[in-house]
């Protein structure tokens, strides 16, 4: 390891927060060595109920210290203190139902399959697992896969992002404390040197990735390169569809809700409204009321970097220059890293700049007949999150069979939330499923066993 320090910032100060020990590709390796060994020798060979106590026993710490956590998760990513806590809360729940469905982890017998002998499947752990999460939601991304992958029997190196931890650290000596030595490491890093040593490391038989879509394909091909399992969630640009007979008080205040809901930059926020010329009119004149009673309620988060604002600022310019019309909001001060929201009407929904991901507080509006809903959704490469609202359920439904689209929301918005529904998505959106039933199957493989 180098005796340099990666530092963090807090994005609404700019000051530094803590430093942390920036590994190279030599303490990498070491590393990745060492979680072999961790579950080669121990953790691969504990059993359920052992394993689901370690998770029940983190769970309940992170209990005791969360006001700590959600401190270090607010300071770290510019978010509010409340909406850290609930975050830091969603967390323990996830830790909790990951214990709890270790248990009920099982192979299957197949006695009636053969006239003599029998034949089973064996549930085996994949192996070692590199697990690389983004600076938006450090600690509940780690939680949607930690657990499971505890759950499954295998080892863990956790790679923050270099731009924001959380409370991952904090996280780091919890683990360290509660689980044999080496079972979870953290290492701290610039992607393209730890990342890449991670990934390419013989050791490693899996990589677990949350972020963009262009940095998931290049992790991607690597991990098939070296011939380990990939699963990414990638980028989300995601859609919003308001239908004639929505309610359109209801859909405006929880667009609002989803669009700011940590700045806009959240994998599924949705940005991207097609509603019905109908009521097209009645849903811009209750967005920007909705939008600033948010506001009020709760305060702006910042962009995670000084870069990040401006390119936000060229996209809307952009926009502006292509003819889309930027409706009037209630701003709030845009100093920093701070960026207001932005309501943009009259869009393309077959322009380039309608599926450019923003991941940020801009809200694109195109009018489009709902009976289009389902053709203009596939244009779109990505399939990460949609939301419907519609006061025909049966209409809906049928809608949300149709999209290739992983995590959809009917007359509901993503503050709403189930821990034991599974998590990713299609195309460009990504690769495998976490959380839920699938949490643990990810992070596993089956062994046929065939008994004469």
């Amino acid at each position: 390891m180098s005796s340099a320090l990666l530092y963090t910032h807090d994005p609404r100060t700019g000051h530094p927060l803590g430093g942390y020990p920036l590994s190279d590709a030599a303490n990498v390796g070491r590393v990745a060595q060492q979680s072999a060994a961790a579950w080669d020798t121990h953790w691969r060979h504990t059993t359920t109920v052992q394993r689901a106590g370690a998770l029940q026993a983190v769970a309940a710490a992170m209990r005791q210290q969360q006001q700590a956590f959600a401190q270090a998760e607010a300071a770290d990513t510019g978010k509010p203190l409340a909406a850290a806590w609930q975050e830091v809360d969603g967390a323990i729940a996830l830790w909790e139902y990951a214990a709890a469905l270790a248990l009920t982890r099982q192979g299957e017998n197949h006695t009636q399959a053969r006239a003599g002998g029998m034949a089973l499947t064996l549930d085996e752990p994949i192996g070692p697992v590199a697990l690389i999460v983004p600076w938006n939601y450090p600690l509940i991304t780690v939680a949607e896969r930690l657990p499971f992958a505890l759950a499954a029997g295998c080892s863990v190196v956790v790679k923050p992002s270099e731009l924001a931890v959380g409370a991952l650290p904090l996280l780091a000596e919890l683990l360290a404390s509660l689980l044999p030595e080496h079972t979870v490491q953290f290492v701290y890093g610039q992607g393209p040197e730890v990342g890449e040593a991670l990934v390419s490391h013989p050791a490693i038989r899996m990589v677990a990735f949350v972020g963009s879509t262009r940095v998931g394909r290049i992790i991607e091909q690597a991990a098939a390169l070296h011939g380990k399992r990939f699963a990414g969630e990638l980028g989300g640009n995601n859609y919003v569809l308001v239908a004639a007979d929505a309610d359109i008080a209801v859909a405006a205040r929880a667009i609002a809700a989803g669009l700011l809901r940590n700045g806009g930059q959240a994998c599924i926020a949705g940005n991207r409204v097609l509603v019905d010329p109908a009521v097209a009119d009645a849903l811009l004149a209750s967005l920007p009321q909705a939008m600033a009673e948010h506001l009020a309620a709760n305060p702006l988060q910042p962009m995670i970097t000084l870069a990040h604002r401006q390119q936000l600022a060229a996209y809307v310019d952009q926009a502006e220059s292509a003819g889309w019309q930027r409706v009037p909001v209630s701003q709030v001060p845009g100093d920093g890293q701070f960026f207001g929201p932005v309501l943009l009407d009259g869009c393309h929904p077959d322009s380039p700049l309608f599926h450019q991901e923003i991941f940020g507080p801009v809200l694109t509006i195109a009018r489009v007949p709902q009976a289009q809903f389902v053709s203009a959704l596939q244009q779109s490469e990505h399939g990460l999150a949609l939301y419907v609202w519609s006061a025909n359920l049966t209409q809906a439904m049928q809608l949300a069979r149709q999209v290739r689209v992983g995590r959809i929301w009917i007359n509901a918005d993503p503050t709403q939330w189930v821990g034991g529904l599974p998590v990713g998505g299609f195309g460009a959106s990504g690769l495998g499923r976490e959380c839920g039933l699938q949490g643990l199957s990810a992070y596993c493989v089956p062994k046929s066993v065939l008994i004469g």
